[in-house]
């Protein structure tokens, strides 16, 4: 062939027939020209045309029309061979304005072509419009073309996949965000696995579907499933060495590495080593990811690791956390032990107040705290003289002014703790013996003057002592306390959490079958 292109008579197509012929997804280029010869002679100048492994999809339209209707269609085309006079002598650039500004498409290459290049100078058109190149269409030989083709198309190329980094990396930082909502580890870990879907889903043209995952935990004593989705969903508890290959077990037996990872068609895993002689790790598994790129790779290891590393550390403040939940109630058992005949009234109680919060639609690390901070509620009984706290008789109205002083004495042993469990339980202590009425004691508040968390004790600890028996009384039937609830409603207690206690009869009886 010439190295001029010449214009000769061809039958149109609108995709390029060889395309089937490579590997990946073509490349798709739109020729835009009211000349049928420059369609069918770009089509069969670039006809085996391949870069980067991939061939072409040529998209044709013979008016600014058709063009952005073209555009408006797809939104992956990589380049654009586009005439300027058409049905008008502007009708090429009105393309670009649409393209650029109507259509906010600043990735497509735009090389303008002209056969009268006086109807739009050069520079001006350079310097006004968003092109890449400007071309007389006398210039454009074979070998011109594939080199515009090369260069264009590298430059596109380059410039997506800068774009999906950018995007990779918005869906890392909003899965990652996603997850950091969660304060608990399993439902952290659930999240974690939720969030890749929407993680690899930055590609516009690939789809992938985590079904089938894990993360876990791993100490001296072994690794073990934390929690799962797909197949691992009941597999909590589950050490990995009934799971994993050799391979991944004789990779994590070996890493030194604090982050590692393993990409397989057949199963992703990424793994965090926190201390290597205790032998503490904590591991995320996927099961069938599927291929993924080089940039999709990258972005599953950030996230891991991100997302791993901050398990790790939550994983420790709830360990902490439960340190303090059992001192806490360690704590009130032993002041509970001056009083023989008091049971199990500590886990009622706790158990009776989260029931009530839970109905009442406290948010749930509310109802935690409320949860774990009831215990306190009589923690000043630990300055209550045994002849007055264990009485079998009424107290005199002196000793009930010793007694009374229980709830300022817990306030005030917990003031200087910064722990929020501390904070709810002195607000407990302090609050638990005052009434809807105003008619209780330390201080005389009423309404809602009081604090939900000391209205809710309130209720479940005069509930669970009026069906215990104890040294100055008998227990009650849970009828006749339930009775006795009811008709001190909006007087001694919140009349809401009485209406709550009464709707949830059933339960709390289920509280006392067990307790």
């Amino acid at each position: 062939m010439s190295d001029e292109l010449l214009f000769a008579d061809e039958d149109t197509s609108d995709v390029a027939e060889h395309h089937e012929h490579w590997q990946h997804k073509p490349w798709k280029v739109v020729v835009v020209d009211d000349e049928e010869q420059v369609h069918s002679v770009t089509r069969l100048v670039l006809n085996d045309f391949s870069f980067d492994g991939r061939g072409l999809t040529l998209l044709h339209a013979y008016s600014a029309k058709q063009a952005k209707q073209i555009f408006r269609d797809h939104d992956d085309i990589a380049m654009c061979l586009l005439d300027v006079v058409m049905e008008t002598d502007s009708a090429g650039l009105d393309v670009v304005g649409y393209i650029r500004k109507g259509l906010h498409n600043t990735y497509s290459r735009i090389i303008l072509r002209t056969g009268q290049p006086g109807q739009a100078p050069e520079e001006r058109v350079i310097k006004d419009y968003d092109i890449n190149d400007y071309k007389d269409k006398t210039e454009l030989t074979h070998l011109k073309l594939h080199t515009l083709m090369y260069s264009c198309l590298r430059a596109y190329r380059d410039i997506m996949v800068l774009n999906q980094t950018r995007k990779g990396l918005e869906q890392v930082i909003n899965a990652s965000n996603n997850v950091f909502q969660h304060h608990f580890t399993g439902e952290f870990s659930r999240g974690i696995l939720l969030q890749f879907t929407s993680l690899m889903q930055f590609d516009d043209h690939a789809v992938y579907a985590v079904e089938d995952g894990f993360t876990a935990h791993s100490d001296h004593s072994g690794l073990y499933i934390i929690e799962g989705i797909g197949e691992y969903a009941h597999s909590q508890g589950e050490n990995l060495k009934n799971i994993l290959t050799d391979d991944m077990l004789e990779a994590l037996k070996n890493q030194d590495e604090p982050f590692i990872s393993i990409h397989s068609e057949e199963a992703f895993l990424a793994s965090n080593l926190i201390n290597k002689e205790e032998k503490q790790r904590n591991v995320l598994y996927l099961k069938k990811l599927g291929e993924s790129s080089a940039l999709q790779c990258k972005l599953l290891d950030i996230f891991s690791n991100n997302v791993l590393t901050a398990f790790q550390n939550l994983y420790l403040m709830e360990d902490v956390e439960k340190t303090q939940h059992e001192m806490v109630y360690l704590l009130a058992e032993a002041v509970e032990t001056r009083s023989p005949e008091t049971g199990n009234h500590l886990k009622r109680v706790a158990k009776l107040s989260s029931l009530l919060a839970i109905a009442l639609k406290l948010d749930e690390q509310q109802v935690m705290k409320i949860y774990h901070a009831s215990p306190l509620h009589d923690l000043g009984k630990i300055a209550i003289p045994d002849i007055i706290l264990n009485k079998p008789g009424k107290l005199t109205v002196e000793e009930f002014e010793v007694m009374k002083n229980h709830a300022q004495i817990g306030y005030d042993m917990i003031l200087n703790s910064n722990s929020q469990l501390c904070q709810t339980g002195r607000l407990i202590a302090l609050e638990h013996h005052e009434r809807w009425d105003g008619k209780g004691y330390p201080h005389g508040k009423k309404g809602e003057e009081i604090s939900i968390e000391g209205r809710i004790v309130a209720v479940a600890d005069v509930f669970d002592a009026l069906t215990c028996k104890r040294c100055y009384k008998d227990s009650w039937p849970l009828d006749e306390v339930f009775v006795f609830m009811k008709e001190n409603s909006a007087s001694q207690f919140d009349p809401k959490i009485i209406q709550v206690l009464l709707d949830n009869e059933a339960a709390i009886r289920a509280i006392y079958l067990k307790y």
